[in-house]
């Protein structure tokens, strides 16, 4: 039975409590979130903070949902965040169904707004039930290993402290406490797997023996969660390299003796890859595994393949590259004064040195112009630069090429240009006539110049 207490005796089991904690509630209007938040809202030494998402999807009725939020969250005198974002929008750029599309910006958006306010935690509504639905849909959908855990306890910025708890529970909970909230039809519409399997599968099987099934799930998922830790630790250090640039990342699967491993532990590597980059929560098909599998010989160099949610995963020298385009792309610009500039994989600083040791460092930029005359731009094909007094002319794409700039990212590396002419493609080489005289260089002589910096992984 769901009461105050069995929720505090629920919450002091639990390996992430602690008193104090700092937690941002997300709360939709719907009876799960609802119940959540006003449980929380009852605990003593907690720091609560709701936020709301509105996903511009369900209109009036989503603008309802936003204002019943608003309303009641001020009953509890506690404070309100609320979050817009066009998700058709954003589902129609991205090639994402709605619900794909949902998922992805309203953990991103979450995830952002609990590391601006500084908290511990978001809290979200999943419950028992739920938990039944995920390890339905993760076996109809093959999902391995990964799928036995379904949706954790808490992991990855979240909380979701109704799992051990049933739908029927939270309830009874509300009707207790004449809690009102808000209902989604969008949730008794079968054309989604998730609610065909809530509205026809689950309820013929609880019925016939609803004790039983719940014990069961309980037993694969707990049982799953430790496997999938055991699998974490062993193979994270070792073949899961994570590289962040200041806004976007990539995972870097280094080959290691990952060909080698059980089958059924590569897909679970390489769901861990998948998720991390998508942002969500499912694990990928048989078929695309088997697709990611043909990247293991040495002949597969180069070759891509298409996941779901627009990421690519690419065989390089070292590794399999999981990635999204979009997450690298960024417009042509002039050069205008700042301190720095932050591009997808690369900063540019801006600031006055002396030329010491670096006047033939190619990180460094030496300009003698107005900075709008510089164009800064992605490497075009026939792009060419010259080299030396002569004006011999060497291909930019083979000088990317000589230094091992990860083949992912050839299309989206910088050049500068000046007057039409390519001057500097930054980290690698300055154009002859654009370089330092040495006969220049003089004791404190000081110089404005463009420092570029890389994330690692740009160079293979």
């Amino acid at each position: 039975m769901l009461t105050s207490r069995s929720f505090q005796q629920s919450l002091d089991s639990s390996k992430w409590f602690r008193p104090d904690l700092k937690i941002l509630v997300a709360c939709s209007g719907g009876i799960d979130s609802t119940v959540l938040l006003h449980l929380f809202h009852n605990l003593p030494h907690m720091e609560i903070t709701v936020v709301h998402f509105n996903h511009q999807i369900r209109g009036l009725s989503g603008d309802k949902d936003m204002a019943f939020v608003t309303d009641y969250v001020a009953s509890l005198q506690h404070k309100l965040h609320i979050i817009y974002e066009d998700i058709p929008a954003f589902a129609r750029e991205s090639g994402l169904s709605l619900e794909e599309a949902g998922s992805r910006r309203r953990r991103s958006a979450f995830l952002g707004l609990r590391e601006a306010l500084g908290y511990d935690f978001v809290a979200t509504g999943q419950h028992q039930d739920d938990q039944i639905e995920t390890v339905l849909l993760n076996l109809y959908s093959g999902s391995g290993i990964p799928g036995l855990a379904a949706t954790s306890s808490f992991g990855g910025g979240f909380i979701r402290p109704l799992l051990t708890f049933s739908r029927a529970e939270i309830q009874a909970y509300a009707k207790t406490y004449e809690l009102k909230y808000r209902f989604d039809k969008s949730n008794t519409d079968i054309s989604f797997l998730r609610n065909n399997i809530r509205m026809t599968m689950l309820p013929s099987l609880l019925k016939q023996n609803g004790s039983s099934i719940r014990a069961s799930i309980n037993g694969i998922t707990s049982q799953g969660n430790v496997l999938n830790e055991m699998i974490q630790k062993q193979i994270e250090t070792v073949d899961i390299k994570e590289f962040k640039g200041a806004y976007k990342s990539k995972i870097a699967l280094g080959m290691g003796g990952l060909p080698d491993y059980f089958s059924p532990i590569q897909k679970a590597i390489f769901d861990r890859a998948f998720q991390l980059i998508s942002l969500m929560p499912q694990g990928l098909s048989t078929n695309h595994f088997e697709a990611l599998k043909s990247l293991f010989p040495e002949a597969a160099i180069a070759k891509e393949v298409q996941l779901p949610a627009k990421v690519t995963a690419v065989r390089d020298r070292r590794n399999i590259i999981f990635f999204r385009r979009s997450d690298f792309q960024w417009d042509q610009r002039k050069i205008t004064l700042a301190t720095r500039e932050i591009f997808p994989f690369f900063q540019f600083d801006y600031f006055a040195s002396v030329l010491k040791q670096h006047i033939t460092d190619p990180h460094y930029f030496w300009y003698v112009h107005n900075l709008e005359s510089y164009l800064i731009r992605t490497i075009k094909e026939g792009d060419r630069m010259k080299v030396d007094e002569n004006e011999r002319e060497v291909s930019v794409n083979q000088m990317l090429q000589s230094a091992r700039v990860a083949p992912h990212l050839k299309p989206y590396y910088p050049v500068m240009e000046h007057q039409g002419e390519i001057i500097w493609v930054p980290g690698i080489r300055t154009s002859h006539s654009a370089m330092v005289v040495r006969s220049q260089k003089k004791e404190n002589v000081v110089r404005h110049c463009i420092r570029v910096q890389f994330q690692e992984g740009t160079c293979e």
